[in-house]
């Protein structure tokens, strides 16, 4: 009986002091605050950049931006024939060269002209005669031998000869084809003894010491167009940009395409502006001092238009924009951007307004 109670008495005291120890360590087991040096270490670790958001930006810089129209055109002569004949006959002789440069007046195909020459021979045999008429019968009318019909009757057969070699004479003048004005010869159409016709085509000449170039603007922009302004250039067979000078317009829009043709000269000294080839057209309609562009990959398309995001006070600030005329790599921003506006580029699906950011690259 004393046996059992001291183990019982020990078996107590053991419970008793393992309760002690629990009420000890339990807290520390589960409690969830960091000791102090590990709370120092935790804080230490713990950037203030680590919630904002790293992206570049753009600082918006006063810009002059000339708004301009492209559009294509084409290239022309600025005087150009086909050289015929008004007059059916003979080819005698061609004296052009194809491909040749001429001055003004200069006799380029001659044709037949030999009945003409013998006609006039003819005539003004006639005429000889007709004039020494006309001189005896003077003097006889100033003796009063005559009565004033029969003068005027042989001066009146004068007259009739002469006005019949005048018009062999013009005749003439058809039978030789000159230059019209000065420029380059074409092909050769003809050889020397073929019989031509009003409707056959010589050759053809070309004034390219100057060129026209005609293109069409839409009708919204008739109103930017006036003689004297300047448009830039360029063709498929030359990187080197072109100037010319509008010089008229049509009075009326082509009905069906609602469109306005534009003639512009552009000065062709060295020969480098081929009549009938296209031209890329530049055409300034107006320049603005203050303007605004920013890099494409800025603007977020929505449901409005578009939108930006801008840094205000650190944080990401969005900005309803509306857009102008864009460049390969930059578009104008006609409202919601003012000169000195940081504008930010990369990251910005992570943006939203009041979102802290970092720059990384600032243009």
């Amino acid at each position: 009986m004393k046996t059992l109670n001291f183990r019982t008495q020990s078996l107590i005291a053991g419970l008793i002091v393992l309760t002690i120890a629990l009420f000890f360590v339990t807290p520390k087991l589960f409690s969830n605050k960091p000791t102090s040096s590990n709370s120092s270490k935790l804080s230490s670790s713990t950037s203030p950049n680590e919630n904002k958001v790293a992206t570049d930006a753009f600082v918006v810089k006063r810009e002059t931006i000339t708004d301009e129209l492209q559009t294509t055109g084409t290239i022309q002569a600025n005087q150009e024939v086909d050289l015929v004949s008004e007059v059916a006959r003979k080819l005698v002789r061609v004296y052009a060269r194809e491909g040749s440069y001429v001055s003004q007046g200069t006799l380029l195909y001659k044709l037949d002209d030999a009945d003409l020459l013998a006609k006039k021979h003819k005539i003004a045999l006639q005429e000889k005669l007709a004039k020494l008429d006309e001189k005896r019968f003077r003097e006889l009318l100033a003796t009063e031998a005559i009565n004033q019909q029969e003068y005027d009757k042989v001066l009146t057969n004068l007259n009739v000869l002469q006005a019949e070699i005048a018009m062999i004479d013009v005749d003439l003048v058809k039978t030789e084809i000159r230059a019209p004005f000065a420029g380059k010869l074409g092909l050769k159409r003809v050889d020397v003894g073929a019989y031509v016709t009003p409707s056959t085509v010589l050759s053809s000449i070309d004034d390219i010491s100057r060129v026209e170039v005609t293109f069409t603007i839409p009708e919204k922009y008739a109103s930017e167009v006036r003689p004297g302004q300047a448009i830039h250039f360029t063709t498929e067979n030359s990187s080197r940009p072109f100037l010319a000078k509008v010089t008229a317009t049509e009075p009326k829009m082509e009905a069906n395409t609602r469109s306005l043709l534009v003639k512009a000269i552009s000065d062709n000294k060295g020969g480098k502006l081929v009549p009938g080839s296209s031209a890329k057209i530049a055409f300034a309609l107006h320049v603005a001092q203050d303007g605004i562009l920013v890099p494409t990959q800025a603007l977020i398309p929505n449901a409005k238009g578009y939108s930006l995001f801008r840094i205000k006070n650190g944080k990401a600030e969005r900005r309803e924009v509306k857009t102008g005329n864009r460049t390969k790599g930059t578009v104008q921003i006609l409202e919601g951007l003012a000169i000195g506006d940081t504008v930010l580029t990369t990251n910005l699906l992570r943006l939203d307004t009041g979102v802290p950011v970092t720059t990384s690259t600032i243009e």
